[in-house]
């Protein structure tokens, strides 16, 4: 570490790690971190300015490493089938993952700007962050084809990005006037993550719900848009062969004929990558206090974002819809009320559930959360309190 004048600060690490789970001759992985400040308001050109009491920018850089996976990843491994022999049942055993003589780390490389302020005598002050991280080399496993005999081996496959930022701002409203006290906080952060690379230069993996340039964790489902009405037999017929009034809609991605009528019926390619990132999230605090007085009030809200709620999406005995079994209790769709989101009860089913239902339940995800409310009194100006010692 390094510092002069109180202006300009430097720090550097370096790193070595070694782990037994990974494969030889993999198994060390090397990083350094490096980062430096720049106090901007100890500057001479910053003298004239007497509101700003601090202004520090920061930039880091640095590596980490991960090698969470399970002991013996690297040998592959052997499982139990056991098998008629004569008149006994004996024991065999087949490969049950491969070996990876290549296992290695998993690692990140992030980036790291920030600045931090203080205004008028320490009245106002904050903080910006902004990063972005890279991650290389992730320890996942790698499906393979069944005519392998092998589902799968771990390897490092894929890449991903995460980038965002993060601002912090605390005020003092009012200090000490006629005895009263205010200040606050609030914070804001988002962040955005996508995955850039799968194994072997593929695109997509579906049954993961992975695709390169979207977010890792994210819907692959067809899109709700509403419940097919009396008045649309022409196009719902197209879509929907042999459904029903009632019945879910979902958004459609192909052309149109002449006629404004679609030209083919509801199928895989009408898929939706929905993602279920918020767009904004955050927190916040506030005191008042009068005299001996204080309220306190803490917070928390999200704004965007998908929440799958596994009662409302059919996936379940809960929310079935067939008209045989006990049910939760919905706004579905009859003739008198055809403005309803749940489909008819008994229509068109997909399995045992309707046909659609998985799509019931996505939930925008933003809420507005009171974490606490806290009222305080002082007693220790209160002479009582001081005579008994207190």
């Amino acid at each position: 570490m390094y510092s002069y004048d109180n202006k300009y600060m430097v720090s550097a690490a370096l790193r070595s790690d070694a782990s037994s789970r990974l494969a030889k001759g993999h198994q060390w992985h090397t990083y350094p971190a490096v980062s430096a400040g720049w106090n901007i308001a100890r500057e001479n050109f910053m003298e004239n300015l007497t509101w700003i009491d601090n202004l520090k920018l920061r930039v880091g850089y640095g590596e980490t490493s991960n090698q969470s996976i399970n002991p013996y990843s690297t040998l592959g491994g052997l499982a139990v089938r056991n098998y008629n022999f004569g008149t006994t049942y004996k024991a065999g055993y087949y490969v049950n993952s491969l070996p990876n003589p290549d296992l290695g780390w998993e690692y990140s490389k992030t980036w790291n700007f920030g600045l931090d302020f203080s205004l008028f005598n320490g009245r106002l002050s904050g903080s910006f962050e902004y990063y972005t991280q890279k991650t290389s080399d992730i320890l996942l496993d790698v499906s393979l084809p069944s005519t392998s005999g092998v589902s799968s081996f771990t390897g490092n496959i894929g890449k991903t990005e995460n980038k965002g930022w993060e601002f912090t701002l605390n005020g003092i409203i009012i200090d000490n006037k006629n005895g009263w006290n205010w200040d606050a906080g609030i914070n804001l952060y988002a962040n955005r993550n996508k995955l850039v690379a799968l194994e072997s230069g593929r695109s997509e993996d579906e049954a993961n719900r992975w695709f390169v340039g979207y977010p890792i964790d994210m819907i692959y489902d067809y899109e709700y848009v509403g419940l097919w009405q009396e008045g649309e037999e022409a196009a719902m017929n197209i879509l929907e062969p042999g459904g029903n009034v009632g019945m879910i809609k979902v958004k459609y991605t192909g052309d149109y004929d002449a006629n404004g009528l679609p030209t083919r019926q509801i199928g895989p390619e009408d898929r939706q990558k929905i993602s279920m990132e918020p767009k904004l999230m955050g927190g916040f605090n506030t005191t008042v206090g009068y005299k001996g007085f204080d309220l306190t009030v803490i917070g928390a809200f999200q704004v965007g974002g998908k929440l799958i709620s596994a009662l409302h999406s059919s996936s379940g005995y809960i929310n079935q819809l067939t008209s045989r079994v006990n049910n939760m209790d919905v706004d579905y769709w009859t003739e008198q009320n055809t403005g309803a989101k749940y489909p008819k009860p008994g229509g068109i089913q997909n399995g045992d559930n309707p046909k659609y239902g998985s799509t019931l339940g996505y939930f925008d995800a933003g809420y507005l959360k009171i974490r606490a409310i806290t009222l305080g009194y002082n007693f220790d100006k209160l002479k009582a309190v001081k005579d008994l010692g207190i």
